[in-house]
């Protein structure tokens, strides 16, 4: 199909519409006056209307010459939209990025990302999907994310990382429960608690809080286990149980609920550290990818 203009027909014309002189239009475009001519005569021939009346004195638009000049000024200044954007694009700094992200992320840590990323590059939007870590993982490498907020371990054959934060166990409870009145909880106490527990779906916690009993030789008495925190602090503010959560969460208070660190024997303090990790794959060319993970870079550095 051809093309009834193009983009150079259009700047010629709008010049010479706003001018009404053909030299002066010509000036401003860096061109003489014979070329100009025919480019307004070649556009006149596509769309096969009369744009201007000439005469040897002056220059005025038709009807149709004063509706193309609306049209034609909106079509070039989206054209250079369209080129700014693209070079933002090319450079990270446009575009819509796809984040992965677990329940407990959402605390503190997406959000501090989001602020800062948007403050710095503020044509670049945001979709979440809030995921089990293997779930992140999985599309991840499938390209459905194009970074992802998990814990470790992460396939270095597949995906780069970056340690963005490390938490420690925190223990939540009813606001007037006995154990509030702590400023740190020792580990001993949740022997025999009734608890609301991580689901095996969970892995990283559950396999986590498993390890740490054992090394304590606590053995909680689980209630009901799950995997969304949301759900299990409600369960704890209705007094169904307690729960051992990130201390994270703690930087959000929920009413009716206490949260205190948990207090865990020096030896295995590090092993009980809870790691964030930004991933993305290796191999990736997407440069807004690239500046996302400066950004994390940036928010690890300076919390």
């Amino acid at each position: 199909m051809k093309r009834p203009f193009d983009l150079q027909q259009l700047q010629c014309f709008v010049t010479l519409a706003e001018t009404l002189h053909f030299g002066q239009a010509a000036q401003r475009l860096h061109m003489t006056q014979s070329p100009l001519s025919r480019q307004i005569s070649l556009l006149e021939e596509r769309l096969n209307v009369r744009l201007l009346v000439r005469s040897n004195r002056s220059v005025s638009l038709t009807p149709a010459g004063t509706f193309l000049l609306q049209e034609a000024r909106a079509i070039l200044h989206r054209a250079g939209e369209a080129a700014a954007k693209t070079q933002l694009a090319a450079r990270g700094e446009q575009g819509t990025l796809v984040i992965g992200f677990t329940s407990t992320a959402a605390f503190d840590l997406v959000p501090r990302l989001v602020q800062r990323h948007h403050e710095q590059y503020p044509g670049v939007s945001f979709v979440f999907k809030e995921l089990l870590i293997e779930e992140q993982l999985h599309m991840l490498g499938e390209a459905a994310l194009d970074v992802a907020l998990v814990r470790p371990p992460v396939d270095s054959s597949l995906f780069a990382s970056h340690l963005l934060t490390t938490d420690r166990w925190a223990l939540a409870m009813p606001a007037d429960h006995a154990l509030s009145a702590l400023r740190q909880v020792p580990l001993r106490h949740l022997d025999g608690a009734p608890m609301i527990a991580w689901s095996p779906h969970s892995r990283y916690f559950h396999l986590a809080l498993e390890r740490l009993y054992a090394a304590h030789g606590v053995m909680p008495r689980a209630i009901v286990s799950m995997s969304q925190i949301t759900a299990m602090l409600g369960l704890v503010r209705r007094g169904v149980g307690l729960a051992t959560v990130p201390y994270a969460v703690a930087s959000h208070a929920v009413e009716g609920i206490a949260i205190r660190p948990l207090q865990i024997a020096r030896k295995w303090a590090e092993d009980a550290g809870l790691q964030t990790l930004l991933a993305w794959r290796r191999h990736e060319h997407d440069a807004t990818v690239h500046r996302f993970a400066e950004t994390a870079r940036q928010c690890a550095a300076t919390p």
